[in-house]
C-alpha cells in the first residue's frame, strides 16, 4: 500500500447539491433525471455533462449512481461537479464503499451534509493509472455480473 496516500475525501472530490425539478416542469427527453434512489425519468433538458457520480443526499442514502449520459441531478441528490483530477469511475467505486450513514442526520427523512463528509480520512492510489486500473477490474465484475442476472431472469420462466 505504499503506493497508496492517505487525504481527506474533500480532497479528492468537490460535491454539489442537485437541483430543483418539480414534477410539473419536467418535459420527457433524452436526458436521465436522477434522484437519491437512482434514475426516476428523463428530461428535456440537463444540468451537468457526463460522466456523472451520484448520490443521495435526503430520502435514500448511501446508494451510488454512475452515468455516462448528460443528466439532472435532482435536490435530493449530491453530485461529483469536480473529481480533482481523479479517474471518474474509481471514485464511483470509492464512494460505493463510503460510510454515509455514518453522517446521517437523525431526522424523520434521513440527510446528510457534504460538509461533514469533506474531512473523513480514505486511501487512494497515487497514481492515476492504478485507479483506471482498478475501476477496469470492478467494471468488468459488475457486467459479468449483470450478464449473469439477465441469463437468471430469462431462464426463472423456463424453470416454472
Amino acid at each position: 500500500m505504499s503506493d497508496w496516500k492517505k487525504c481527506k475525501l474533500g480532497d479528492i472530490i468537490e460535491l454539489q447539491r442537485g437541483y430543483d425539478l418539480p414534477h410539473a416542469k419536467r418535459c420527457p427527453g433524452d436526458y436521465p433525471i436522477v434522484s437519491s434512489s437512482g434514475i426516476t425519468g428523463t428530461h428535456s433538458v440537463y444540468k451537468v455533462n457526463p460522466p456523472g457520480v451520484v448520490t443521495g443526499r435526503y430520502g435514500t442514502i448511501g446508494e451510488v449512481f454512475y452515468t455516462k449520459a448528460c443528466f439532472w441531478p435532482l435536490n435530493t441528490t449530491l453530485f461529483v461537479s469536480d473529481f480533482k483530477g481523479n479517474f471518474p469511475r474509481f471514485v464511483y467505486y470509492l464512494l460505493q464503499l463510503f460510510d454515509f450513514q455514518r453522517f446521517c442526520e437523525k431526522s424523520t427523512v434521513p440527510g446528510i451534509n457534504r460538509n461533514d463528509l469533506y474531512p473523513t480520512v480514505i486511501r487512494i492510489p497515487l497514481s492515476i493509472k492504478k485507479q483506471k486500473l482498478i475501476a477496469q477490474v470492478l467494471s468488468s465484475l459488475d457486467e459479468k455480473i449483470d450478464l449473469n442476472r439477465q441469463l437468471n431472469d430469462n431462464l426463472a420462466p423456463l424453470a416454472a
